[in-house]
């Protein structure tokens, strides 16, 4: 069976196991072949459609019946724990093999330790704030937060099951 065939059949298994029992779109369909057909032949897609049309889906299940490695890159936040927390999990949840991801965010979303050192020294932490808003009492322990950081497991960066994050961990698949 070709990848097309294959991709637009497990879209309509995973968009039956979304909430309310979900419905196949003929946009959706049209571009899960897209998808698969740019994938077998190394070539291009390009789409443009509204919010809430499934793009998300059209796009991840031909990724994943192509069984090839790539990048996703989204604009915001917002799609990328959706991707990482609801659809990647509900597309693998079809499948009889789990699928291995991985979540990376933006350099902006990291602690510099330098600039951490350099506000530790500095009564203001290099904020601009007024002596009356960087009182000790009033800004946390940059240090201290950091400890907490590197503690927990969702640092905003590493291999991802069911939306949480570390870095310190092998990859895993997700079920």
């Amino acid at each position: 069976m070709k990848i097309t065939e294959t991709a637009v059949e497990l879209l309509a298994e995973v968009t039956a196991g979304l909430p309310d029992g979900g419905e196949q779109r003929s946009g959706q369909i049209e571009m899960t072949a897209a998808v698969a057909e740019a994938l077998v032949s190394d070539g291009h897609v390009v789409v443009q459609a509204g919010t809430g049309t499934g793009k998300s889906l059209a796009y991840l299940v031909p990724i994943v019946v192509s069984g090839r490695k790539v990048v996703v890159a989204t604009a915001t936040k917002a799609l990328q724990d959706q991707l990482a927390g609801k659809d990647l999990p509900l597309v693998s949840s079809r499948l009889p093999a789990p699928i291995d991801f991985a979540v990376l965010k933006g350099r902006s979303n990291y602690l510099c330790l330098q600039r951490l050192n350099e506000a530790e020294s500095d009564q203001t932490l290099s904020l601009g704030l007024s002596p009356r808003c960087a009182a000790p009492e009033t800004v946390p322990k940059p240090r201290a937060f950091y400890k907490r950081c590197r503690t927990t497991s969702s640092r905003g960066v590493g291999q991802v099951r069911g939306g949480a994050a570390s870095s310190s961990r092998p990859l895993r698949r997700v079920r």
